[in-house]
């Protein structure tokens, strides 16, 4: 890795763990927007010097989804009140199709490498819904939704195996492994109850999401230039 890269990598953890102290210690306003600002922001920053070329809709995917995700976030702080939830919630949809559309390749794949997948994604499902159905009511339908575009995501994130290297593949599956996790249990806490360390899980699990599927992205192509620099 370069050493901007490098720099950048220590930056965005040390922002990511101010906005996870502002959650668990600060008031939300102001001091919420500012870190939540701050670290998926630089993110942006460093997303858009990495992959932005004009005129090239599926390089700039990644940068599209990725400042929908942003104003999301900025949404999602208030999440109490309804009308934000929901139009955060339709933003992050549209976040995660940018990613799924980005991840999508006209390689052929095997169908027996589906079976597995979907096995794993049932049971996932089911798991979730005995703890969460009883307490959805009306939020049954945008949630079924959102667990349907993750699951869509992590599907085209999964075939992308024999079609990019194996460090691209690795981290961006890991990635949205890490966004399963947060997701999970966020839903949980929300419909069901509290969770151990709940906040902590959501907040670093979503951040490491981000971070590891741009990190995978950028390993794609086996060369990338960041400014004069050339990162492998």
């Amino acid at each position: 890795m370069t050493k901007q890269l490098i720099y950048f990598s220590i930056l965005f953890f040390c922002l990511l763990s101010l906005d996870i102290y502002t959650k668990l210690n600060l008031d939300t306003i102001p001091y919420r927007y500012i870190s939540k600002f701050l670290t998926i922001g630089s993110l942006v920053t460093f997303t858009v010097a990495c992959f932005y070329k004009r005129k090239d809709l599926k390089n700039n995917l990644l940068i599209y989804g990725l400042f929908v995700f942003f104003i999301g976030d900025i949404i999602i702080i208030d999440h109490l009140n309804m009308v934000k939830f929901y139009v955060s919630l339709l933003l992050f949809v549209a976040g995660k199709i940018c990613y799924t559309l980005k991840f999508m390749h006209k390689e052929d794949f095997s169908i027996n490498r589906l079976i597995p997948f979907f096995i794993v994604c049932f049971l996932y499902v089911a798991i979730v819904y005995n703890f969460i159905f009883p307490n959805l009511k009306l939020y049954f339908i945008p949630i079924t939704l959102y667990f349907f575009i993750t699951l869509l995501m992590t599907l085209f994130a999964y075939i992308r195996k024999g079609v990019v290297n194996r460090k691209s593949y690795y981290l961006v599956l890991c990635g949205v492994g890490f966004f399963i996790i947060s997701e999970t249990t966020m839903v949980i806490k929300m419909f069901y109850g509290d969770v151990l360390f709940q906040d902590f899980i959501v907040m670093f699990c979503y951040g490491a999401a981000q971070y590891l599927i741009v990190l995978g992205l950028m390993f794609e192509n086996k060369i990338l230039k960041v400014g004069n620099s050339t990162i492998l």
